[in-house]
């Protein structure tokens, strides 16, 4: 098993690497997130600020709190062009 720092380093050189990374938890969605914050040079706060949500709600969300309310997550995504999609069931990649 991965310790958190490993998968953080792992998601930070998929993430600038390639561009594009699967997610299958809010844990990995979070590092994903500071991964690119810190790649633009934002501190939390400067980066809750631009995004309007609270510094709780950012610094939550990167540590993978699973309690995050989902139009926010999306908001803080989109700041930081992050594109989220759904694979529906039965589509092709």
């Amino acid at each position: 098993m991965q310790s958190k720092i490993q998968r953080s380093f792992i998601f930070m050189v998929v993430a600038m690497v390639h561009r594009e990374v699967s997610i299958s938890s809010v844990s990995e969605l979070g590092d994903i997130l500071r991964a690119v914050r810190k790649e633009s040079g934002l501190t939390q706060r400067d980066a809750a600020a631009l995004c309007n949500v609270s510094l709780p709600f950012l610094n939550g969300l990167e540590q993978g709190k699973s309690t995050a309310q989902i139009g926010k997550v999306l908001s803080v995504c989109s700041r930081f062009g992050i594109d989220v999609r759904l694979r529906l069931p039965g589509e092709t990649a």
